[in-house]
């Protein structure tokens, strides 16, 4: 058996087929080799394209986020502003050295409304799902910069807000179970009622309530504003960053 693989040796080296065989045997091997490299190049290409896809789509999801919280500030702002100048203007009147305790009364009773403006609910589930996806991390790193800061000044805000907004309605608990005050939709107390509590104020009371929850209103309607302007300015500045980068 040795004796007949030595002689089939020795052919293969005598006709130089090993040789032959050996060059043909790792050029098979290189084949299969180059094959897997450009099946996984392949695989790659489209998993790097299906990325693109979901991000372009995420974008174009958060841009669509940011237009209509752009029309919910510009719609909610004047509002704001407007709530803001009369909580002024009323604190202007008491403020004057002619004021007398029928001023106060007469702006707690027919003119000033405690009640305060619920902040807006912007849309944040393309940002959270970015977020979540790990997807914002293959933007551009300028971009993904704007878009993190823009959102987490944003939530700060909200958040300073909302701590703001609690106070004021611990402030103004007592307030309405003390006071009537001019009819909206959800208070219509009606004549008697709002005689009798008038009847016998103590203005010291009353002029110690004023000062605090309107001060409170104050710094909620400028805090309030402060936010929605920063939200415009700043998601019109991230929007056109986002029309240049989806345009690519």
């Amino acid at each position: 058996m040795i004796n007949f693989f030595r002689r089939i040796r020795k052919k293969l080296a005598d006709d130089n087929q090993f040789f032959k065989y050996t060059r043909y045997a790792i050029g098979e091997i290189l084949l299969v080799v180059i094959g897997i490299l450009i099946a996984l190049q392949i695989n790659n290409w489209n998993e790097v394209k299906k990325t693109d896809v979901k991000i372009k789509n995420s974008l174009v999801a958060l841009r669509n986020d940011l237009i209509q919280d752009t029309l919910l500030i510009t719609e909610r702002r004047p509002f704001i502003i407007e709530q803001y100048q009369l909580n002024e203007s009323l604190r202007a009147r008491v403020a004057k050295p002619k004021a007398t305790v029928d001023t106060l009364v007469h702006v707690m009773r027919h003119e000033f409304n405690p009640n305060w403006s619920v902040q807006i609910i912007y849309n944040t589930n393309a940002y959270n799902s970015l977020n979540q996806t790990g997807l914002i991390e293959n933007v551009s790193d300028s971009l993904k910069a704007n878009i993190k800061n823009f959102y987490n000044k944003k939530f700060s805000l909200h958040d300073r807000i909302e701590k703001t907004t609690n106070d004021y309605r611990e402030k103004i608990t007592s307030y309405v179970d003390t006071y009537t005050f001019g009819s909206t939709q959800i208070h219509d107390q009606g004549p008697l009622i709002d005689s009798l509590v008038w009847e016998n104020i103590n203005p010291s009371h009353l002029a110690a309530t004023f000062q605090g929850i309107s001060n409170f209103k104050r710094i909620l309607f400028t805090e309030t504003k402060e936010e929605l302007d920063y939200s415009l300015t700043n998601s019109r500045s991230l929007l056109a960053q986002l029309n240049i980068y989806l345009k690519k």
